[in-house]
């Protein structure tokens, strides 16, 4: 069954779904918001197929206790890394980047990407980190395996009413910008499909 949900201004409801094949560019289309991670792929395979389509920068850096493949499918941006050479990547259409287990990152598109993520399953355990222009960690929180889109938004929501100051430095760090993230429908939309 698919897990539908209806465009902002109207239209038809639209949904994803685990499947055998992916039409990625089609079900992108579908998506709910920026920084899905949909799982596509049917229960079970490893790697699985996490599909997104992006269009405001990450709120945070991710990090995975496994390593992770990002395939760019469409549109320009880049990767940002921390703690390893080099700090940035450029991503164009048909770039595949290799993510090393418990390295940072973070999505910054220039536009619409289309993303897919091949990440561990059964899922592992994920952290979520904000960084101070000094270098200094500034707030970080560890996603437990399963729907993650819960985690990420209570994380955000924890760092957002939290102080966000610097140890180090003393900076006050901005909120995170949610922008059109919608991971509560699509958390709801993943237990659906575990289910049907």
């Amino acid at each position: 069954m698919a897990a539908e949900r209806s465009e902002t201004g109207g239209g038809a409801p639209r949904g994803l779904e685990r499947k055998k094949t992916l039409n990625v560019f089609r079900d992108a289309a579908a998506a709910w918001g920026s920084y899905d991670d949909f799982p596509v792929g049917q229960p079970g395979t490893d790697p699985m197929p996490h599909l997104s389509r992006n269009r405001i920068a990450q709120p945070f850096y991710l990090v995975s206790e496994a390593d992770q493949v990002l395939i760019q499918m469409a549109g320009t941006g880049e990767i940002w890394f921390r703690d390893i050479e080099p700090a940035r990547l450029a991503l164009e259409p048909g770039d595949t980047v290799y993510i090393p287990a418990c390295v940072p990152s973070r999505l910054v598109p220039h536009g619409e990407n289309v993303q897919i993520r091949l990440k561990a399953e059964p899922a592992v355990r994920e952290a979520v980190a904000w960084y101070c222009a000094c270098g200094a960690l500034v707030a970080s929180a560890e996603i437990a395996p399963g729907v993650v889109q819960d985690g990420y938004l209570a994380a955000v929501q924890a760092f957002n009413a939290g102080a966000r100051a610097c140890p180090a430095c003393g900076r006050i760090h901005p909120p995170a910008e949610l922008g059109d993230i919608a991971w509560a429908e699509v958390a709801a939309a993943i237990r659906n499909s575990l289910t049907a």
